[in-house]
């Protein structure tokens, strides 16, 4: 969510001086504590207020706008599992309570959005490439995932066999298509996602679709403040509903924009298009453009994130912590009783004891394998 207006100096004041102290400094607002940090080059942004608990970036300071000027100094980046917890209403409140307390004479000024569809049962064919449509200039088959990051539109990766696709640019209409298990598993954020995707069911409510042996493939479309911008002045209505758009705001704010989604989604889904033939779409690629909805929730009972099992999906971390405090132990002359004792006072010893656990090693065999470590160090 992109907004307008004239900063208030005592708060931007106030958070560049907290940037001024260095890598990691704090500072309390809003009710929330933020890390301050640098924008990215990319953003157009000078500071940074990132708490990833809560699932928020706040981006102030425009670049090329001086600090007294009214421009646009604001954006607000929400995290999945952010939205996912509360309702539109809310999260528009929430972002516009941000937006009063940083600066004056605020007006909206556009929002991009990232519609995804997770799937299974379902993977990019052998022929992808040679019977995807798009006008798109610029289009990117990545061959492998091991080290994958989305930053403003760029990915940077190294896994696989086709396991990414990528059309278009970041600042107009982004199409791309990437196992999403992998990815997850990657980015360590496989506890979340599948807590959603054991959600899913059909004919029977009370049993999931998800299988956790299969993996998921999501295909998303990146949609540009630029490019809403260029659908509000179509007039666009509501795929379900028959409403209107309403063109008082268009799509500057959050909330106008989520009656839409559903259209946007098989606007898109046009737009890039995987063919059967030169006529015909292909039947599952029109599948999941028409009986994908995107719904507006209103959560009727109290949301709560189910924490990661402790040494679940963290494993790589894991062991590099245990690597790490071996070899300082190791260098500081420690037993092994005393490295045990390091280990299990380190702050991390659950993860490690199921890391362990899981790979049939007990509390004798542990210590054995420490004992080894340190010689080996």
């Amino acid at each position: 969510q992109l907004y307008a207006g004239k900063p208030c100096m005592h708060l931007f004041d106030q958070i560049i001086e907290t940037y001024r102290e260095g890598r990691g400094a704090t500072i309390e607002l809003f009710g929330t504590t933020w890390i301050v940090g640098a924008g990215n080059t990319n953003s157009g942004f000078r500071y940074r207020l990132q708490n990833n608990e809560l699932g928020v970036i706040v981006l102030f300071y425009a670049r090329h706008t001086k600090a007294e000027d009214i421009g646009t100094h604001l954006k607000i980046e929400l995290s999945p599992h952010f939205i996912h917890e509360r309702s539109t209403a809310d999260i528009q409140t929430y972002l516009d309570s941000i937006a009063k307390e940083l600066m004056a004479h605020v007006e909206p000024m556009g929002c991009a959005v990232h519609l995804a569809l997770d799937v299974q049962g379902w993977k990019p064919p052998k022929d992808f490439m040679d019977r995807f449509v798009t006008r798109s200039k610029k289009v990117t088959k990545i061959d492998g995932i091991g080290d994958f990051t989305f930053n403003h539109g760029t990915i940077a990766t190294t896994y696989g066999n086709a396991e990414t696709f990528m059309f278009g640019t970041a600042s107009a209409l982004q199409c791309c298509i990437y196992n999403k298990t992998k990815e997850a598993h990657a980015r360590d954020k496989i506890h979340f996602w599948e807590s959603i995707w054991n959600t899913a069911s059909s004919d029977d409510p009370t049993v999931s679709d998800y299988d956790p042996d299969r993996d998921v493939w999501r295909i998303e479309m990146r949609f540009h403040q630029s490019v809403l911008r260029e659908f509000a002045q179509g007039v666009p209505c509501n795929v379900d509903t028959g409403e209107c758009l309403d063109m008082e705001h268009g799509f500057k704010r959050f909330i106008d924009t989520v009656p839409h989604l559903t259209g946007l989604w098989q606007t898109a889904l046009g737009k890039y298009r995987l063919d059967h033939s030169r006529n015909l779409i292909d039947s599952a690629w029109q599948l999941l453009q028409e009986d994908a909805r995107f719904y507006d929730h209103e959560p009727h009972f109290l949301y709560k994130r189910a924490r990661k099992a402790p040494g679940l999906g963290n494993e790589k971390n894991v062991a590099l912590v245990v690597g790490n405090l071996i070899s300082l132990y190791a260098r500081q002359g420690f037993t092994t009783q005393q490295a045990m004792n390091g280990l299990t006072r380190c702050g991390a010893w659950d993860d490690i004891a199921n890391y362990y656990r899981r790979r049939g090693i007990d509390a004798d065999q542990l210590r054995l394998l420490i004992s080894q470590r340190l010689v080996e160090r």
